[in-house]
């Protein structure tokens, strides 16, 4: 785990982040039975052997739930939610609905209107080495769709600044 005194550099550690990833989304899938949460949670992800992580071995790695919010851009943004940089990694965990993209690239209109919408839980992960999603679907649970940190919209920065800005601190 990351060091918790704040003047103790933390020492980096190199993970595969789509390893990582998967098996962090697996964890998750045996925590939550749903696709449909109250709001956005943020676990912390402790890396207990990295070779395991390579060979996408579950009991490479440990998931701590640290808070819960209905707005993951609130979340992320939350105190309590920076406890997540002290772990070795920080995972996202949201569902919302999914619709296919349209010629341009982009969902035409609100993805939970969308004729051909589909339930999603999404998790990204986020470390020292990057950032990776892994989406299941509810029709097709069985089936996970991952991202190498290729996602780009208001969600990936927000997560990308949550890791990588320096922290914010505020005068009292």
């Amino acid at each position: 785990m990351r060091a918790m005194n704040p003047d103790v550099p933390v020492q980096p550690i190199d993970v595969p982040i789509l390893a990582t990833a998967t098996i962090v989304e697996q964890h998750i899938h045996h925590l939550i039975d749903s696709f449909e949460m109250s709001g956005a949670r943020i676990y912390g992800v402790t890396i207990d052997d990295v070779e395991r992580v390579h060979e996408e071995r579950n009991d490479s790695l440990r998931v701590s739930f640290l808070a819960q919010h209905p707005d993951v851009y609130e979340l992320l943004q939350a105190p309590t939610s920076s406890l997540g940089r002290m772990f070795h990694a920080a995972a996202i965990v949201t569902t919302g609905w999914a619709a296919p993209l349209g010629p341009g690239g982009t969902v035409e209109g609100s993805p939970s209107e969308h004729v051909l919408r589909r339930r999603v839980r999404l998790v990204v992960v986020v470390c020292d080495a990057g950032v990776a999603s892994v989406i299941r679907f509810e029709d097709a649970p069985d089936d996970v769709v991952v991202d190498d940190g290729s996602a780009t919209g208001s969600l990936a920065e927000a997560i990308h600044a949550y890791w990588y800005d320096p922290p914010v601190t505020q005068e009292v």
